[in-house]
């Protein structure tokens, strides 16, 4: 977990999610992979093509105020975490 399947649809996603260039505003500090293997925890995320295969359905907001969860990326898998855990059981 988490294997997440992206959609363009606000009303079906599982999880609402703003990706936000400020690391301090972030709920979640995200290292995103393609191999599933890799994606054993909630700050490691890997996505799928196949709806059944998924753990979650998120929709990437455009707006922070209409999302459940804010997200950092980064590139250093190391760095992942928590930064509000309040909200850890999302993912």
């Amino acid at each position: 977990m988490p294997k997440l399947f992206k959609t363009d649809i606000a009303s079906e996603a599982d999880l609402k999610v703003f990706v936000t260039d400020i690391r301090s505003e972030a709920d979640l500090i995200v290292y995103e992979t393609m191999s599933q293997w890799e994606a054993t925890e909630g700050p490691v995320w890997c996505y799928t093509d196949i709806r059944s295969e998924a753990d979650k359905i998120v929709h990437f907001t455009d707006a922070q105020w209409d999302a459940d969860l804010t997200v950092y990326k980064t590139d250093i898998q190391s760095d992942a975490g928590w930064v509000n855990s309040a909200k850890s059981d999302m993912v």
